[in-house]
């Protein structure tokens, strides 16, 4: 079973309360700043909070493997803060998560684009939610689905590439769902 801390659902509160009385406009100061150095070939440092980690480009790309390559980090960052809020809405609504396993991938579109100075990003991500729990289908997919809503890296995400969002539950398909430029959500 996983373990939660009572006091996870004590912060989702109050963070659910600051996101309703909080300005109408955009904060003048940013919710974090991540510094990188560059080391050496195409290996970077990146600080952040007192943490630090590695970027590298596999061999083949011309890196030496020494960590996950950039891209790795930003689809790993959308799935794992989808996580977040996805359990923080579960404790929320009171029900007990006993396992949670995600995979994201990400897939380019068809060749590059005519003109460089055009924007190169991903065609579609998809995202797989694996979650074992005594709680209903029903409450287990309002739970994605407000984690969906909550997390600011799959909002960001969403407004300019396709998420096709597959939702199991107990080893069952549950929902699979869309959201992207021009999706109802």
């Amino acid at each position: 079973m996983l373990q939660v801390s009572p006091k996870v659902k004590e912060v989702a509160q109050r963070q659910m309360v600051e996101r309703t009385t909080g300005p109408a406009v955009e904060s003048p100061t940013p919710v974090t700043t991540v510094k990188s150095t560059a080391l050496f070939d195409l290996q970077f440092r990146a600080t952040v909070e007192g943490h630090s980690f590695i970027s590298d480009e596999a061999v083949p790309m011309g890196g030496h493997d020494a960590g996950p390559a950039p891209l790795r980090y930003f689809l790993a960052g959308i799935m794992m803060c989808h996580q977040v809020w996805t359990l923080k809405s579960a404790v929320l609504m009171g029900i007990q998560i006993d396992s949670m396993e995600c995979e994201i991938a990400g897939y380019f579109g068809p060749g590059a684009p005519e003109d460089p100075r055009d924007a190169v990003g991903f065609a579609r991500l998809t995202y797989i939610v694996r979650i074992d729990s005594v709680a209903s289908s029903d409450q287990v997919r309002e739970a994605v689905n407000q984690g969906t809503y909550r997390c600011p890296a799959f909002g960001a995400a969403k407004q300019a590439t396709r998420i096709e969002v597959t939702v199991e539950h107990n080893g069952s398909l549950i929902e699979t769902r869309t959201y992207g430029p021009g999706q109802k959500s």
